[in-house]
């Protein structure tokens, strides 16, 4: 068994090399980005090696499926199918690649030497896993040991998303062909799967691998599904439904820290009542980050356009 799990991990670490030289030589930015997303399938199944399923959860939904979705997105509405320039001269390409090399070597000799070490918090944070509200040592820690840093990323989202729409147009692409039966049928059937997988990931984060960005990374994916169908749905973000959405998130982090400070402290969660807020703040999240790359994929493709008789 120690022998097939050697000559596998031997044969994912070579083909995320070899991969990773064969996205780097595409000659179109389309190709290059299909291959980036085979590339961050790969790097997924290398975290799941490592026992690292919740990082793993995290590449395959928003590395490889929401960040491809949107640079392919994004090339459709800038109309980019030329190649791309000519590679740097071999005297420049031959140093870098020695250097990379050189570096990765390093890396690896540096981890290999502290394998056998502590891990740094580690046996803090499982020590006071049973004060956090939650059983998985990575939520306990997003929502709860560093849960400032969690709401500045729910905030930093807020504003990509906002920012997406302000600079967003027309489409300078190609117009998307009108969905095919296959596809509508795909569409019908998959929509309430993607919901239930969605909320068990939520509902399942607070004591094994899942969670709000997980969570919320799929229910984009059915956003972007749903943009590419017969009946998209209205990504104007004078919407309500929208515009609630966008901010829900980052609002219910403001306010459980003002209702938390009586306590003492800001975002220091009682602990009799720690999996109640959690599970609140993480559905919450769940739903603006849905929306909010939802929103940043339809302003890739230049679907954000002001209809005043849509507003509502």
């Amino acid at each position: 068994m120690l022998y097939a799990d050697f000559i596998f991990d031997l044969i994912l670490s070579i083909a995320l090399v070899v991969l990773g030289m064969i996205t780097l030589q595409q000659k179109t930015p389309r190709e290059a980005v299909v291959q980036l997303m085979i590339f961050g399938l790969l790097v997924a199944l290398s975290w799941i090696r490592i026992d690292a399923p919740d990082l793993a959860l995290t590449e395959a939904a928003i590395g490889s499926g929401v960040t491809g979705a949107l640079l392919l997105a994004a090339l459709r509405r800038l109309g980019l199918q030329q190649t791309f320039p000519p590679p740097a001269p071999a005297a420049i390409r031959l140093p870098v690649t020695l250097g990379c090399a050189a570096l990765g070597l390093l890396l690896s000799l540096i981890l290999i030497q502290s394998w056998d070490e502590p891990a740094g918090l580690t046996d803090i944070v499982y020590a006071h896993i049973p004060q956090s509200g939650s059983a998985n040592p990575v939520t306990a820690v997003i929502l709860n040991f560093r849960s400032f840093d969690t709401l500045l990323e729910i905030g930093v989202l807020l504003v990509a998303a906002l920012s997406v729409y302000t600079l967003s147009g027309p489409a300078a692409g190609t117009p998307v062909r009108p969905p095919g039966p296959i596809f509508i049928l795909y569409l019908r059937w998959m929509t309430p799967i993607f919901w239930l997988v969605t909320l068990y990931m939520v509902w399942i984060g607070g004591r094994a691998p899942g969670g709000a960005f997980q969570a919320g990374a799929l229910l984009s994916g059915l956003g972007a599904l749903t943009l590419l169908g017969p009946s998209p749905w209205p990504m104007r973000l004078r919407r309500r439904v929208v515009r609630w959405g966008l901010t829900l998130g980052f609002g219910m982090f403001l306010l459980a820290a003002a209702w938390l400070w009586r306590y003492g402290n800001l975002l220091t969660y009682p602990q009799d009542h720690a999996k109640t807020w959690i599970l609140i703040i993480e559905v919450a999240c769940t739903l603006s980050i849905g929306i909010s790359l939802t929103v940043m994929f339809a302003g890739c493709a230049g679907w954000l356009h002001e209809d005043p008789e849509a507003v509502t």
